[in-house]
């Protein structure tokens, strides 16, 4: 089944999983077609033996090899899809086997009677095709159902064929079927049960492909309220991992290096209580835009709006060598952003920022309930990145970042180191610089609240 042409990972891995879940079906309706055969073919041999027909047995040699055969498929699907070797190109071989044991069949019951290509419907194996066709049903391939119709319909043109037939059904040939008594066993309540045998099975098939059906539905809808769930609730940029099944792998979490940027707005409180509060909503949700905008530039993940700051890491889903430049490309753009954004609506007072980035390993995962999942990045990495934002207060920069940041960036001769502390539960001490153009610049005056 070709990737590219499904869909969505999650409609993809669905399907699949309804194929092969299909496959097992379709080995089970092989064994109980079998079984059913063989029970059908022994109770017509019990009543044709009492009512006197004692050939009846000695006709029945490729019935029992048709029973044999479909029952030797039905193992075979069962067992390949159990072991987990069942490839989607075998669904073609497995019908194909399916059609030719009915065309055999069909041949054989021709051959025996010495009826010509005419007299195709009155073989109790044809109606074996009704069958097949509410088996490809099973699956949801519209290609297979196709290829075993195409295969029925050149298979019984053959049968016709090679046993002869004619335009029309002439007097002489229906005297010498009168006069054969093999083809009246044909029509005999033996090879009628047969008949029912079969018509009984396709039935029962196509109430198993509705239920199919249902279940598939009931299925999709629960899942796609899931992914609802999950898209509500996790950054944009995790959940479409978490959807393609690796929800419990994240669940189980990972450490490993990210780049954590913490930005806070200053002075929101004075600014809350001048605005009343539709303003501020349009406000705060501005602001939140404008770091989503800057995020999304630089391949950062926006993991959590907490009230007028957000966290963002970069390094998830996957580390790569540039997070910590980005990281700070971003607070750059974010800088840039407040800027602009304060130049054209003339706050007073200004909209100032504080931007606090640290590098360092981290635990990462999902957690919570299925109906609450929330994406979470844990460790000192964060603790030191949110003290580095909150000591752009007393450096009066906009944008302080780590030694171990600056570092990974690449560009440390562009940098001023302008503090060292150890946080609390921190052995050894933490650099802190800012940018070489924000290092001289007369100190911002320490702002109260936000």
């Amino acid at each position: 089944m070709p990737e590219d042409k499904i869909g969505p990972p999650a409609i993809r891995i669905l399907l699949n999983e309804a194929e092969m879940e299909a496959e097992r079906m379709t080995g089970w309706v092989r064994v109980v077609l079998a079984l059913a055969l063989a029970v059908s073919l022994l109770g017509s041999g019990g009543i044709a033996s009492i009512a006197g027909y004692g050939e009846f047995w000695a006709r029945l040699g490729f019935g029992a090899l048709a029973v044999a055969a479909f029952l030797a498929l039905g193992v075979a699907s069962l067992v390949l899809t159990r072991i987990g070797s069942y490839a989607p190109w075998m669904a073609f071989a497995f019908t194909a086997a399916d059609v030719a044991i009915i065309m055999l069949a069909v041949a054989a019951t021709l051959h025996d009677t010495g009826l010509g290509g005419n007299w195709i419907a009155i073989a109790p194996a044809l109606w074996a095709t009704p069958l097949i066709l509410a088996v490809g049903a099973l699956r949801y391939r519209p290609e297979i159902q196709l290829w075993v119709t195409g295969l029925l319909v050149a298979g019984l043109g053959l049968v016709v064929a090679a046993s002869g037939a004619s335009f029309v059904v002439s007097p002489p040939d229906a005297t010498a079927f009168a006069a054969n008594a093999t083809a009246y066993d044909l029509l005999s309540l033996p090879a009628n049960l047969v008949r029912a045998s079969m018509l009984a099975l396709a039935g029962v098939t196509t109430a198993l492909v509705m239920l199919r059906a249902r279940h598939l539905l009931h299925r999709a809808v629960k899942e796609a309220g899931e992914r609802a769930s999950i898209a509500r609730f996790l950054p944009a940029e995790i959940a479409p991992l978490v959807e393609e099944g690796n929800l419990e792998a994240w669940r189980r979490g990972r450490r490993q290096e990210v780049t954590v940027l913490f930005v806070d707005l200053r002075g929101s409180t004075g600014l809350a209580e001048n605005m009343d509060p539709a303003r501020l909503s349009v406000f705060i949700s501005s602001f939140r835009r404008r770091v989503m905008e800057a995020a999304g530039s630089y391949g950062g993940v926006v993991d959590k709006f907490i009230g007028d700051g957000a966290l963002l890491i970069f390094g998830v889903p996957e580390p790569k060598p540039d997070d910590a430049r980005r990281a700070i490309q971003c607070a750059r753009e974010i800088i840039r952003l407040v800027d602009r954004w304060n130049a054209k609506r003339r706050f007073v007072p200004t909209v100032r920022i504080g931007i606090g980035i640290h590098t360092g390993e981290a635990f990462c995962g999902v957690l919570g309930a299925h109906e609450r999942l929330e994406f979470t990045v844990l460790g000192d990495v964060v603790n030191v990145a949110a003290r580095i934002e909150q000591a752009t207060k007393r450096f009066g920069a906009p944008l302080v970042a780590s030694e171990a940041t600056v570092i990974r960036a690449g560009d440390p001769r562009q940098w001023q180191e302008v503090g060292r502390e150890a946080p609390r539960g921190r052995s050894g001490a933490v650099v802190m610089l800012v940018p070489s153009d924000q290092a001289t610049p007369e100190r911002q005056d320490l702002e109260k609240g936000g």
